[in-house]
């Protein structure tokens, strides 16, 4: 599978020869990939078969999970631990050090919650979840009932805890990253759009307009590396734009990806869950990080 540059610049954010590599397979829809540098692992979902993995630095895949309660997305928080999106629950979860988990956030007004999918860590340490429905929609993606709130939303859970509803003007919410403190990226699997929004320091957000979409397929999750470019999921891989949205190139992957993350040990190899599969590519970037909010 070879590296397809629409622009010059793309392949000099890779080694030579790089290439992706499947490192794991057998699942049923692979999401959520995450890297935990304090384990050396990268933590993903198996959405559909109710677990989630650990892929290692030294090659080792093992159930990490088992139930997961339908988790999708991780994130880190600005503690560095483990956010999980629990379509089961209907819930934000935190992993404490003990390995027990902690529901941050599963009703907004006396309402359940949808079941949350995707989740981002913003600069001031709050952090953002997309909540659609496809947990309760999809008997294979969670355990089913009823919609409660009145809408599809992003929340916002504030690091004392308060809970807010920023966005409610999409129709399937999905993945989400932080180009900077007043710049959130937003995937609408409704419509196949990813959307800008503006974000104040009191944790509103305004529409911004669209900031691309791609094709074929469309954005399910994001990341942004540490000089702003968007690495974005797709039906035949991951492509790659510049921070305004323009293609830079695409890594080719022969099943429909849904998410990715950068992680090993200096932070610089692309993980890629893809429908039944892992991937990893070699890069010559890393993440986009912000250092931990002052208390």
């Amino acid at each position: 599978m070879t590296l397809q540059a629409t622009h010059p610049d793309f392949l000099t954010l890779f080694p030579e020869d790089a290439a992706p590599e499947q490192v794991g397979r057998g699942f049923t829809w692979a999401e959520g990939p995450t890297y935990l540098p304090g384990r050396g692992c990268v933590v993903f979902s198996d959405v559909r078969e109710n677990r989630t993995w650990r892929f290692t630095d030294l090659g080792v895949l093992a159930v990490e999970l088992e139930p997961s309660h339908h988790q999708n997305g991780h994130c880190l928080d600005a503690q560095g631990r483990l956010i999980a999106c629990s379509h089961g629950l209907r819930a934000l979860l935190r992993q404490e050090d003990s390995g027990e988990w902690t529901v941050l956030a599963d009703r907004f007004e006396g309402r359940r919650l949808n079941s949350p999918n995707d989740v981002a860590l913003h600069p001031d340490g709050s952090l953002w979840f997309s909540d659609p429905t496809y947990g309760i929609d999809k008997p294979e993606e969670g355990y089913g009932g009823e919609m409660e709130l009145p809408g599809r939303w992003v929340f916002r859970l504030d690091p004392d805890g308060t809970l807010t509803a920023p966005i409610r003007d999409r129709s399937k919410p999905n993945g989400l990253a932080f180009a900077d403190a007043a710049t959130l990226l937003l995937a609408d699997t409704g419509d196949g759009g990813v959307y800008r929004y503006r974000v104040t320091p009191g944790g509103a957000a305004t529409l911004d307009g669209e900031h691309f979409r791609v094709s074929p397929g469309k954005t399910d999750g994001l990341r942004l590396d540490e000089q702003g470019r968007i690495w974005s999921s797709a039906a035949d891989g991951v492509h790659v734009l510049t921070s305004d949205g323009r293609k830079l190139g695409r890594i080719p992957v022969p099943e429909t990806v849904s998410n990715l993350c950068f992680g090993g040990p200096d932070g610089t190899l692309l993980y890629m869950t893809a429908t039944t599969g892992l991937y990893r590519i070699a890069t010559r970037t890393r993440a986009l990080t912000w250092a931990a909010p002052s208390a």
